[in-house]
C-alpha cells in the first residue's frame, strides 16, 4: 500500500493487490492507551525488556469500497502521479509495505473519544492540527522578533525537579516549568511510556498536541488518532518485524507567539520521570523568522523529526524558525528493520556518534592525546555487554576504528576497554533510596545479563546521585581528555556529552554484525551531543562546564569501581 500525501490537505491511498478496502467510519472498540511496557519501568532497552500490555476490541462502523471503485480511483491518482512528484506537492513513504509508511502529512483524522481509540489506521484524513497555515499569531513573525526575550536562547542542561528537593533549584525544573502552559499555543511531544491524564493536566484545554509515542504492534495497529476535534494527535511510529520493537524517543517542540522550544529529555511523560528519579533535560529557544530556511540544523532537525513519523505540517514549520545559535548535534537511533533505517543505515546510531566525534576531536592534541579518553557512560538500563561491545563502542566515540586507534595511539584493547566507565546503581542503593520500590522497578538490570561469563563486570562503577538516596534515570555519556602535562591533567580539557534516551545498551545504540560490518539498531532513540565542554578543579572537585557556564550532572564525577561483595541493581 502507497499512501499518498497531497498538498491540498489530503491524502490519497493506492492500494495494491487487493480486493476490498476497509475505512473505519466510526468505533465501539476499545485500544488502551498508556504505559504499555510489561516491565514496570516503560524504559527498556530492546534487548528484551520492553513488552507492552495493551488490550482492544475492534470496533463496527466498517464500510466497505469494492475493487471496481479502488481500480477506477487508481487509474485517476496515477494519472496524475508523475505531475505531483514534479511539482514537489506529494512525498512517498520509503517502504511501501508499511500500512502507513513514513507520510504523515496529517490531514484529518477521525474525531475520536480518547477511551475508544479505532483499531484500524487511518486512511483517509483532512487537517486539523498543527496545520502549516497555522501560524503563531496574526502578525507575522519578524515584526515581533526585535523584542523577544528568549529564556535559553544559546541553550542550556537542566535536571528535573525531585518531588520536594530543595537543593540545586537553579539547575532544577518541573514539567510544568518548562511547558509555560498560559503561553503555549501548541505542541509536539515524543515518549515511550505515556500516562496521558497526567500529562493532559499539564496543558490548557485549548492548547493543540501532537503525541508521538510507543506502542505493541502485537496488540494494537500502526495508525494515527484524533480526539477532542482535532486537537490531540496520537502517531504511532513504524515498527517492522522486529522482537523487540520501541520508541524510545524523548523530545518536545513548544511553540509560542514569538519562539520555538526545543526539548531533549530522559523522562518519560508519566509522573515518577518527572517526581522521584533523577532525570536530565536539554532546552533551547528559537525565534522565528520571517524568511524561510533550510539546511544545516534546520534539515537535521525535520529528518529526525520524519525519522519517528512526526506529521509534515509540524515538519514544515521549521522552515520560520531561526536556528542560527544552535551549537549541538542530535544523535538518533533508528531501527535497522524499518525503511529509513534501512536506506540510512550510516545515520544512526553508532554511526552516527562517529560521524560527530570526528567533529569533535580537540585540533590542539595530537593522536595519541585525541584518541586518549574517559567515557563515563551512565543509563538506566542494562544490556547485554561484551568487551568487544566496549572496544568498538570507544572506537566509534573518538571516530575510528579499534585499529587505527591502536596504531595511531598506541592504546591496547584493553586500555580501550579500561577507557569506558559503565556507570550503574548498586543494590544497595536501590534499596536505600527515599522513594522505594517504584524507583527500583525503573532501573533494569536483567540478572542472567549479569551473570553471564562474557559480561565485563570490571567495567561497572559506582555512581552517586547529586540528591541524597534518590535513583538516576538519565541517559549520560561523558567523554573527557586524558590528556596530561607535567603528571597532571591539562588545564582546562575539554570533552563532549550526550544526553538523551540512549541508554548504554546495543539495542539503542547498535551493535556491528560481523557479516556485513553494519550497525543494526533496534530502538528509535534521540538525543543531542553538546560539544567543547570544559572539565576544571575547584576546591577539590572537579566541574564541568559549557557555553562558559556549569553544567548540572545528575551524579557526581567520582566514579569509584564496584568493591568487593557489591553487586548491581538488579531487576526485580
Amino acid at each position: 500500500m502507497i499512501l499518498v500525501s497531497v498538498g491540498d490537505g489530503s491524502v490519497k491511498v493506492i492500494p495494491s493487490d487487493i480486493d476490498t478496502i476497509t475505512i473505519p467510519s466510526s468505533s465501539s472498540g476499545s485500544d488502551e492507551v498508556g504505559d504499555g511496557d510489561g516491565d514496570g519501568d516503560g524504559d527498556g532497552d530492546g534487548d528484551g525488556d520492553g513488552d507492552g500490555d495493551g488490550d482492544e476490541e475492534v470496533g463496527d462502523g466498517i464500510e466497505e469500497m469494492t475493487k471496481d471503485k479502488v481500480d477506477d480511483d487508481i487509474a485517476v491518482q496515477l494519472d496524475e502521479f508523475d505531475e505531483l512528484i514534479s511539482s514537489g506537492v506529494i512525498c512517498i513513504s520509503s517502504d511501501s509495505e508499511s500500512d502507513i509508511g513514513d507520510v504523515v502529512d496529517i490531514d484529518n483524522i477521525i474525531d475520536i473519544d480518547l477511551e475508544s481509540l479505532p483499531s484500524s489506521p487511518i486512511l483517509e484524513t483532512k487537517r486539523k492540527s498543527l496545520d502549516t497555515e497555522d501560524k503563531p499569531r496574526d502578525e507575522p513573525a519578524h515584526k515581533r522578533q526585535a523584542t523577544v526575550e528568549l529564556p535559553f536562547p544559546d541553550g542550556a542542561v537542566r535536571l528535573t525537579r525531585m518531588e520536594g528537593e530543595k537543593e540545586n533549584l537553579a539547575e532544577a525544573m518541573t514539567l510544568s516549568d518548562i511547558l509555560q502552559k498560559s503561553r503555549l499555543r501548541k505542541a509536539l511531544l515524543s515518549t515511550y511510556v505515556l500516562d496521558l491524564d497526567w500529562l493532559l493536566r499539564h496543558f490548557d484545554s485549548s492548547t493543540k498536541l501532537v503525541i508521538v509515542k510507543s506502542y505493541d504492534p502485537k496488540v494494537e495497529q500502526r495508525g494515527v488518532y484524533q480526539s477532542e476535534g482535532g486537537r490531540i494527535t496520537l502517531v504511532n511510529p513504524e515498527f517492522a518485524n522486529q522482537g523487540y520493537p520501541m520508541m524510545h524517543s524523548k523530545i518536545m517542540l513548544l511553540f509560542y507567539d514569538d519562539y520555538m522550544r526545543f526539548v531533549v529529555s530522559s523522562a518519560n511523560l508519566f509522573d515518577i520521570d518527572w517526581t522521584v528519579l533523577q532525570n536530565i533535560v536539554f532546552i533551547q529557544d528559537m525565534p522565528y523568522t520571517s524568511v524561510a530556511v533550510s539546511g544545516g540544523f534546520t534539515e537535521e532537525l525535520a529528518g529526525s523529526l520524519r525519522d519517528i513519523s512526526v506529521p509534515e505540517a509540524v515538519v514544515e514549520q521549521l522552515k520560520f524558525v531561526d536556528f542560527s545559535r544552535v551549537k549541538i548535534h542530535i544523535v538518533t537511533s533508528v531501527p535497522t528493520a524499518v525503511g529509513r533505517g534501512q536506506f540510512h543505515m550510516d545515520s544512526y546510531g553508532l554511526d552516527r556518534l562517529s560521524k560527530v566525534a570526528k567533529m569533535m576531536r580537540n585540533p590542539e592534541l595530537n593522536e595519541s592525546e585525541a584518541y586518549d579518553m574517559t567515557l563515563f557512560c551512565y543509563g538506566s538500563s542494562m544490556g547485554r555487554l561484551t568487551s568487544a561491545y566496549l572496544r568498538n563502542f570507544y572506537s566509534h566515540a573518538m571516530g575510528s576504528t579499534p585499529a587505527s586507534i591502536q596504531n595511531s595511539s598506541g592504546l591496547s584493547p584493553l586500555d580501550m576497554e579500561r577507557n569506558v566507565k559503565v556507570g550503574f546503581h548498586t543494590q544497595a542503593q536501590g534499596l536505600s533510596n527515599v522513594n522505594g520500590s517504584t524507583p527500583r522497578q525503573c532501573i533494569k538490570f536483567k540478572a542472567d545479563f549479569y551473570s553471564d561469563p562474557s559480561f565485563p563486570q570490571y567495567a561497572l562503577h559506582r555512581v552517586e546521585s547529586k540528591v541524597a538516596n534518590t535513583l538516576i534515570h538519565a541517559k549520560v555519556i561523558l567523554a573527557r581528555s586524558n590528556a596530561t602535562e607535567n603528571g597532571q591533567r591539562k588545564p582546562g580539557e575539554r570533552g563532549w556529552i550526550y544526553l538523551g534516551s540512549h541508554n548504554f545498551t546495543p539495542g539503542a545504540w547498535g551493535y556491528v554484525r560481523t557479516p556485513d560490518k553494519r550497525c543494526h539498531v533496534n530502538n528509535y532513540e534521540y538525543g543531542v551531543i553538546l560539544l567543547n565542554v570544559h572539565f576544571e578543579s575547584m576546591f577539590g572537585r572537579d566541574t564541568v562546564t559549557w557555553n562558559g557556564t556549569k553544567l548540572p550532572l545528575p551524579f557526581r564525577l567520582a566514579w569509584p569501581e564496584y568493591e568487593k561483595g557489591e553487586v548491581p541493581l538488579l531487576s526485580e
